[in-house]
């Protein structure tokens, strides 16, 4: 196919689904027709759970406007349209439109728009409450993906959804499709899964990234497409097809039970690799409220908390490091230096790394008051839209926020766990200890050892009450658990601190860790 933001290439498209159209005819319901396999019992098996994993995250109501961009046969609109009040349905096929109007009158359904174009041609104009864009903008470019990204911005309403399902790749590297019959033109390419959340990511506020189906598979079958395979016989097509409802219900609790697996060394190989898998966004558009909170906050992205006591001889060589990835990743951010009352140089050496650069702020403490009142003095000063932190020491590398902001959707928060760490057996003991008396009290274990990132929403709502020992952590973790909100483990590498010595597992923070652990009930209480 012909570079897709040319008229070519849009006659082009034209020409592959109108021809597709055509040649299947009634031979298979079009309006759920899909291109992963030529088993129709897959086929229908994953259209199912993608619809289900859809209408689980729409807000419709019977005054919701909704925008189908690529909506072919019309998939989503015809079951869409009976809940809400319009759908403008947009395609480039008319053999396809066709076949949606058809089904429309069948089912005396109405208030459906039809209009024949392509994306990249549609005119933009009024206002919408929900844009579906399902398996379209692989066809594009990246200029042109991010034209429709700000276009689709301009026309959602404030707290409109965008949902976005494309092919991505895993291991962040993009990758070409071209058809298999020659005579027929087809082009598309897949994109890593980062991508979307980035470009999308400027204008809307990213809320939820997920694979669209659960690819829960042993690796005896070989992926994906052996699986496929496996049910062309007669017996699988009538198990897929009896199983299908059993399948759809369960596959929210599959998908997680595999992202659990993939994220764990020991079983990971287990799996079959996914290097191509379909992945569903969900973007929302802030609210005027949401806008002027802040007047940096719907640009700014993430804010790293740097905390720090009596550590002048690492922070300047941190936050160096810092600055470094974090460019180098495209992020916008901010950095929050949090000095806790330290003894040495540190608060003067940040100021002076503070004048240097607008997207560095200092947060001083006095006294000294411990790591929970650090951190919750940084997270309350963030104004990006994400948060994370790491210890001035050097211990965790940069890369590991770079790693959990890329994978920010995935989760309400992503804590990490250490792989390696290097520690002398009396911290071992002591850390052991705590982590035993944190389960023993509240019933829950204490994994985290590193740092985390969440959204300054999810700060807001299920901040723990003040606390200054490290309960903190386990606090706001066991919050968000309580309420319902999904937490991920992230393994990753410690490396040597950069210079001087621990100045946390001494007896004072020790007792105040002790001390809110003896006071806590069976839960924390939000401030």
């Amino acid at each position: 196919m012909n570079n897709p933001q040319t008229p070519e290439g849009v006659a082009d498209s034209k020409v592959f689904w109108n021809d597709l159209t055509e040649r299947l005819g009634n031979a298979v319901p079009l309006e759920n027709y899909g291109t992963l396999t030529d088993s129709r019992a897959v086929v229908a098996l994953r259209d199912d759970i993608e619809q289900a994993h859809v209408f689980r995250l729409l807000r419709l109501t019977p005054a919701t406007c909704v925008l189908d961009l690529g909506g072919g046969a019309g998939r989503f609109a015809l079951r869409i349209a009976p809940k809400v009040a319009r759908v403008t349905l947009v395609d480039v096929s008319e053999a396809l439109l066709d076949v949606a109007r058809s089904h429309a009158r069948a089912a005396g359904i109405s208030n459906i728009t039809f209009i024949n174009s392509s994306i990249q041609e549609f005119r933009f104009e009024g206002f919408y409450d929900v844009i579906l864009i399902l398996g379209v903008t692989a066809y594009l470019t990246d200029e042109q993906l991010s034209a429709i990204a700000e276009s689709c911005a301009r026309v959602l309403r404030p707290g409109g959804q965008l949902i976005l399902k494309e092919p991505v790749t895993t291991d962040g590297v993009a990758r070409e499709q071209f058809g298999k019959d020659p005579r027929i033109p087809y082009y598309a390419r897949f994109r890593p899964r980062e991508t979307y959340a980035r470009v999308f990511g400027r204008w809307l506020s990213l809320d939820y990234q997920r694979p669209t189906v659960a690819h829960f598979i042993p690796w005896f079958l070989g992926g994906t497409e052996s699986a496929a395979q496996a049910t062309q016989n007669a017996f699988a097509q009538w198990l897929l097809k009896t199983a299908r409802p059993i399948l759809t219900r369960i596959d929210p609790w599959m998908l997680a039970m595999e992202r659990r697996v993939r994220a764990s060394p020991r079983f990971s190989a287990l799996l079959a690799p996914v290097p191509v898998l379909q992945d569903l966004y969900l973007f929302t558009k802030p609210t005027p409220s949401e806008c002027t909170e802040s007047s940096d906050a719907s640009l700014l992205e993430l804010s790293v908390v740097v905390i720090a006591y009596n550590e002048e001889l690492c922070i300047v060589r941190v936050v160096g490091e810092l600055e470094s990835c974090l460019a180098a990743a495209a992020i916008s951010y901010e950095i929050v230096l949090v000095d806790d009352g330290s003894s040495d140089n540190t608060l003067s050496m940040m100021r002076r790394i503070a004048r240097r650069s607008e997207r560095i702020r200092v947060v001083p403490l006095v006294p000294n008051r411990g790591i929970g009142a650090a951190l919750r003095a940084g997270f309350d000063a963030a104004k990006g839209n994400y948060i994370s932190w790491i210890p001035a020491d050097g211990q965790i590398p940069p890369e590991v926020v770079i790693e959990l902001f890329q994978r920010r959707a995935e989760a309400s928060m992503l804590t990490t766990v250490y792989h390696t760490r290097q520690d002398p057996w009396f911290r071992k003991l002591i850390s052991n200890s705590l982590n035993s008396m944190i389960k023993l009290r509240t019933g829950r274990t204490a994994k985290s050892g590193g740092n985390y990132l969440f959204s300054r929403r999810a700060w807001k709502v299920y901040a723990p009450a003040p606390d200054d020992s490290m309960m903190i952590s386990t606090a706001f973790r066991h919050n968000l658990l309580r309420h319902g909100e999904s937490i991920i483990e992230v393994e990753i590498d410690c490396r040597a601190r950069l210079a001087g010595s621990s100045k946390v597992l001494n007896f004072r923070t020790i007792w105040r860790t002790l001390d809110a652990l003896l006071r806590k009930s069976d839960g924390w209480s939000r401030r």
